[in-house]
């Protein structure tokens, strides 16, 4: 598909990849007015004030004008996904919140709960199947995790029970996948087969070679692959070798930590891609990466 000239109506679709350093955030608008927030980066540490819900997400959200959340999504407990998220329930009114259904002994997952009942928010688990309301004009499937709730908690790898949804907006699809690993992946090939393809693929892991298994990446075959990794990170992320297997695929690779935010605007037939980096570069702002 190509990249649209430009997609500025009123039933423009926007899906914001946060750049939240290593870890993952995405703010999604849609036509209707529904505003979607998936992770929230990590959370402040008694060695770091560094917040993804404070510092990333929310600016976000205020720059344009977001004082509330339809839902929440909470891919899987880790703290580079959730961490961020309490602030988010204590400074933002929040409609929803989907969970995976694995609860974790974490202080940040127990800070989180705890917000979710103090403040009365509706707090949902994640069915595969399970087709989300974020308005017209926009399909919103849950993918994963499969199994039940007590097979969910069994795992040994909380990243294989990661929310999996595929949102899709008219022509313009995105592969959603949070942490999903190989093995999970294994579980949705079988079901979905060629209904994973998509435009665009939020790559799971951040990049890393224990996701994207050439299974799941063939079927998903897209177009645009966005990694979302913090600068020089510890973990190597991205993997090389999952760089490769996307870019002799003919995918486009954006990524948050060379990029900043990146923003996809789609119309329902075409969409469009724009970088922060890029508008700092237009105001005379020295881009990083």
């Amino acid at each position: 598909m190509l990249l649209a000239p430009a997609c500025s109506g009123a039933e423009d679709l926007t899906v914001a990849f946060i750049n939240v350093g290593q870890g993952d955030g995405t703010v999604i608008q849609t036509p209707s007015g529904k505003t979607i927030v998936i992770d929230a980066g990590k959370g402040a540490t008694p060695y770091s004030s560094w917040d993804g819900g404070c510092k990333a997400i929310a600016p976000y959200l205020e720059e344009h004008g977001i004082k509330k959340i339809d839902m929440v999504v909470a891919t899987h407990p880790d703290w580079d996904h959730i961490g961020g998220i309490p602030y988010l329930l204590e400074n933002f009114e929040i409609g929803t919140v989907l969970d995976c259904g694995v609860p974790h002994t974490t202080e940040t997952y127990k800070k989180y709960l705890e917000l979710v009942k103090k403040k009365g928010i509706k707090f949902r688990i994640a069915i595969p199947g399970q087709v989300l309301d974020w308005g017209d004009g926009v399909t919103a499937e849950v993918l994963a995790p499969e199994g039940t709730i007590e097979k969910r908690q069994g795992a040994h790898d909380l990243n294989n029970v990661s929310i999996v949804i595929k949102l899709t907006h008219g022509d313009v699809s995105f592969m959603l996948v949070g942490d999903c690993g190989i093995e999970e992946e294994g579980t949705i090939t079988p079901v979905y087969g060629p209904r994973l393809k998509s435009n665009i693929l939020r790559a799971g892991h951040h990049g890393s070679d224990t996701s994207s298994g050439a299974d799941f990446a063939n079927l998903v075959s897209p177009e645009v692959v966005i990694i979302s990794a913090g600068k020089r990170n510890k973990f190597g992320h991205p993997k090389r070798n999952i760089v490769d297997r996307f870019e002799r695929m003919g995918s486009k690779i954006y990524r948050t930590d060379f990029s900043g935010n990146i923003i996809v605007k789609s119309n329902g037939k075409d969409y469009e891609i724009s970088r922060e980096y890029d508008k700092k570069k237009k105001t005379g702002t020295k881009a990083e990466g």
